[in-house]
């Protein structure tokens, strides 16, 4: 008779403590807490650079390519995560030139970890905001110039603001405003100053968005 009685407590008092779960949490709150979960999408995009940098006081051809893994958190707000590069692809000239010998043309690429935050890209037309932060190599053209040091790498942080077309729903066109900061730049011809500037730019992206 004990061990019957001991079991109906027992049983009531599973019972009740499930009934008291249940009342207190509801099923959204019992669901598996996860870092990216249905509402998230994920796409991906490749594209090309096509523009104009400021260097060395001068005006030169700069093109680029970026490749980024989209994560559209909903309609909108969504960030890129991925690659890009650059490269000069016009030669421009020393400035301060001290050595006697004939100045050599200078030319650089650079690239990096790229990041950028989209705004309601659902939008005909929609703004973006990014930034890289990578490094860089300046060099001479001439390979056979008699220098101990005809190249050098140095840090290189690009910021920048844009604006994106939807052309198609796997077609962007996008047109922005970037500046260049260099650092650690350590040549004949050219500096920190001189290889920071300004890049205005017409892009090309094809992807699943």
């Amino acid at each position: 008779m004990r061990m019957i009685l001991i079991t109906a407590i027992l049983i009531w008092g599973i019972t009740a403590t499930t009934q008291a779960q249940s009342y207190l949490f509801s099923e959204d709150d019992r669901r598996t807490q996860t870092l990216f979960n249905e509402d998230i999408r994920h796409g991906g995009q490749g594209g090309l650079i096509f523009g104009a940098t400021h260097i060395n006081g001068q005006l030169s051809y700069l093109r680029g390519r970026r490749g980024a893994w989209i994560i559209n958190f909903d309609d909108d707000h969504a960030i890129n995560l991925g690659l890009g590069s650059y490269r000069t692809r016009t030669d421009f000239d020393p400035v301060n030139w001290t050595l006697d010998i004939p100045e050599p043309d200078l030319k650089t690429n650079y690239g990096g970890f790229e990041i950028e935050y989209v705004n309601q890209s659902y939008r005909l037309v929609h703004f973006s905001i990014q930034a890289l932060i990578g490094s860089g190599s300046v060099r001479y053209d001439d390979r056979n110039i008699e220098l101990d040091k005809t190249r050098d790498t140095y840090f290189v942080l690009q910021p920048g603001a844009n604006l994106n077309l939807n052309v198609t729903h796997w077609f962007r066109v996008q047109a922005g405003m970037l500046y260049r900061y260099a650092g650690s730049v350590s040549l004949e011809g050219t500096s920190n100053s001189d290889l920071s500037g300004a890049t205005g730019f017409i892009g090309l992206r094809f992807g699943s968005f």
